[in-house]
């Protein structure tokens, strides 16, 4: 009798093994027709991804017509002889090598470079100081977005309607702050030309670039400065630090990013400026030797090279792949010096965060 007990029981756990093993496949089977029939339903569905692809399509048409080729075709050009459709055309190395030697070319970036220190040094001090004005709680100014729209209102005005407007008014005797300028005895000589006076020219090329981006940068950085939050001032107000203090302790670390954004964009701008030296004074005056200009951006040198005179255009494609690297160059060396600057998240500076987890992995280890 216990046998047959205990073949019933065996027999009854068998079966009970088979109709489990039985629902496992039969649940595997639905579970794989489940998955056939959604996969087959997404096939025959809409693809909605293919509206975002033609959404992000006119970006990359325009980018690749007008910025990559224009990019790779330049490097080409700067290997040939190019001067215009209609005329032979052979491969050459001289544009490149002969750049090394071009004092124009090498004087025109001292130029850039010059112009836009003299331009970029009071527009960041001056941003920085009416952002901070137009930002404080405790002075709470009112009218601020009057001022704000009246400083902003340069940049939206086009570059040939201001150089236009100050050459008229630096005119020799007839311009209206040549006039004011040599009646208040702020220049002593009748006779003064700023068309003439390199020193000059290059200090109303920079307050004209000044004028015209000093808004736009200010309002950079206010808004930068809107996004802190205010209970860290408030918390640094009652440890008693002064408003100095509050400024280079919280307001220019949080706002470092934009301080790099505005960085980099305005040296690549003033890489690429153009149109007001080239309108005010078409890069001139001439320095004392002659070959030189005062006022002649690289930018201005290269469209004088292309489209003036025996139109070099590959001499001129040369000379643009060398201001794409220098801009590259200095655009790397600008952002790895604020990321060597850069504090982790924990407020600490990079030695000390890993110095601080090296110890937490010795306390671990423990």
């Amino acid at each position: 009798m216990r046998q047959t007990e205990k073949k019933h029981k065996i027999l009854e756990s068998t079966s009970i093994s088979q109709e489990c093993d039985n629902n496992i496949l039969q649940g595997k089977k639905e579970v794989q027709q489940n998955v056939q029939q959604t996969e087959k339903k997404r096939r025959l569905g809409p693809r909605y991804s293919m509206y975002g692809y033609l959404f992000v399509a006119p970006f990359f048409i325009i980018f690749l017509i007008f910025q990559l080729y224009p990019l790779v075709y330049s490097v080409y050009l700067g290997f040939t002889d190019f001067a215009g459709l209609g005329k032979d055309v052979s491969f050459t190395w001289e544009n490149y090598a002969e750049l090394f030697e071009d004092t124009r070319f090498w004087y025109s970036i001292y130029n850039t470079f010059l112009i836009w220190i003299i331009n970029f040094i009071p527009q960041i001090v001056f941003a920085f100081l009416f952002a901070a004005i137009f930002t404080s709680v405790r002075l709470k100014m009112r009218g601020s977005g009057a001022f704000k729209v009246i400083y902003f209102l340069p940049n939206i005005l086009t570059a040939t309607s201001v150089a236009v407007l100050f050459a008229s008014m630096f005119t020799f005797k007839t311009g209206i702050l040549d006039q004011i300028l040599k009646a208040t005895g702020i220049i002593s000589d009748p006779n003064y030309d700023l068309s003439s006076d390199p020193t000059g020219a290059r200090i109303v090329v920079a307050f004209i670039q000044f004028w015209r981006y000093f808004g736009s940068t200010m309002l950079t950085l206010a808004a930068g400065m809107l996004g802190i939050n205010p209970t860290l001032y408030e918390a640094a107000t009652v440890d008693g630090a002064s408003k100095s203090r509050m400024f280079f302790s919280i307001t220019l670390p949080l706002i470092r990013p934009i301080v790099l954004y505005t960085l980099v964009t305005s040296l690549l701008g003033g890489l690429q400026m153009f149109d007001i030296p080239q309108l005010f004074l078409n890069g001139g005056p001439e320095m004392a030797g002659g070959g030189k200009f005062a006022t002649e951006t690289v930018a201005v040198y290269i469209y004088k090279l292309a489209f003036e005179g025996d139109r070099l255009i590959g001499y001129a494609s040369a000379a643009s792949v060398y201001l794409f690297i220098i801009a590259a160059v200095l655009s790397v060396f600008t952002f790895r010096m604020f990321r060597t600057k850069r504090e982790g998240q924990d407020g600490l500076s990079k030695k000390e965060s890993k110095a601080k987890r090296s110890a937490g992995r010795g306390v671990q280890s423990v």
